[in-house]
């Protein structure tokens, strides 16, 4: 049976790429490259429609109504759509749908500040998380009323997640690549490459952040003193995640541009980071190239790294609990 990709774009012809033709060419163009490359994927992931929607905030919020409501009913999402589209924060999104997939796209990508080479890894990225989100192991959420996860539950599902960030910026590089490189002939443009270039800064940022680091401690801090762990964990997972997502992309931007990116590998040596960061990057590498979806060994690795933040996870009799200071 062939599968079939809907494509929508809803873009005004007014809004015009840097190459000179219009959004609305550019999207008709590539999306359909893209929707043919997610045929080809669908014993491993199904994808049901491709949407570049003129309002982003509002379409997100009908297709994800509950995920989104605070977004829905903001002047933001509501508002009339400009034909002057500027680039979003959040350019894409992934929903699911009843026959698979919904793949939302941003229209400012298709506007001045991004061209074609920028949106071939773009879509690729997408792609190849939603088909991590399949083979990398990732444990069930809590129901009600069951017993919350523990430890392990919970380090496991971070640490497939920000391998599947690494995973996906690198295959979404290798495919862009190969685009340029078999099949339009060119090399990657001078925005592509500034773009990346800013990107790696910003994700170094994070990660070497100063004041991050006081932050965790001042939260350990308080959590020793006031022993309320339920607060310090909302306060800090979130906190360390970040820190561990700008890592994740920080070693993809390194592992895969040596030459571009050896001034930020010179930084990330200099910097006061805990010394399980090494290890874990060297196993993301070794995933990547092997293949392997196996997270297991990676588990303690990240618990390591996240020790050496200031959070020690344990099982609690209540579920996760995080060990205080000499405990």
């Amino acid at each position: 049976m062939r599968i079939s990709v809907d494509v929508e774009a809803n873009l005004p012809d007014s809004l015009r790429g840097p190459e000179g033709g219009t959004g609305a060419q550019a999207a008709r163009e590539e999306l359909g490259v893209i929707a043919g490359a997610a045929r080809g994927l669908s014993d491993v992931v199904r994808i049901e429609r491709i949407v570049v929607p003129a309002d982003f905030d509002a379409t997100l919020a009908a297709l994800a109504p509950n995920r989104h409501a605070s977004r829905a009913s903001s002047p933001a999402a509501t508002r009339k759509p400009s034909s002057a589209v500027s680039a979003p924060s959040a350019m894409t999104a992934a929903v699911p749908a009843e026959r698979g997939w919904v793949l939302l796209f941003h229209p400012g990508i298709y506007g001045p500040e991004h061209d074609a080479h920028m949106r071939y890894a773009l879509y690729w990225r997408e792609l190849t998380r939603l088909v991590n989100r399949g083979r990398l192991p990732v444990p069930l959420r809590d129901a009600p009323g069951s017993t919350p996860q523990g430890r392990y539950a919970v380090l496991l599902t971070a640490v497939s997640r920000l391998f599947g960030e690494y995973d996906a910026a690198r295959k979404a590089w290798d495919f862009r690549e190969a685009l340029l490189r078999k099949v339009l002939r060119q090399e990657l443009s001078e925005r592509a490459r500034t773009a990346l270039l800013h990107a790696f800064a910003a994700d170094l940022g994070h990660a070497t952040s100063a004041d991050a680091r006081t932050w965790l401690r001042m939260l350990a801090d308080d959590h020793a003193r006031s022993g309320d762990t339920p607060t310090y964990l909302r306060a800090v997972r979130p906190l360390v995640m970040r820190l561990s997502l700008a890592l994740s992309h920080a070693w993809a931007t390194l592992d895969h541009f040596p030459d571009m990116a050896a001034p930020g590998a010179e930084l990330l040596h200099r910097a006061d980071l805990p010394a399980a960061a090494r290890d874990l990057h060297a196993f993301f590498r070794n995933r990547h190239v092997a293949g392997s979806p196996d997270m297991a060994p990676g588990v303690e690795l990240l618990a390591a790294l996240w020790e050496g933040f200031g959070l020690r996870l344990a099982d609690g009799p209540d579920g996760l609990t995080a060990l205080k200071p000499g405990d």
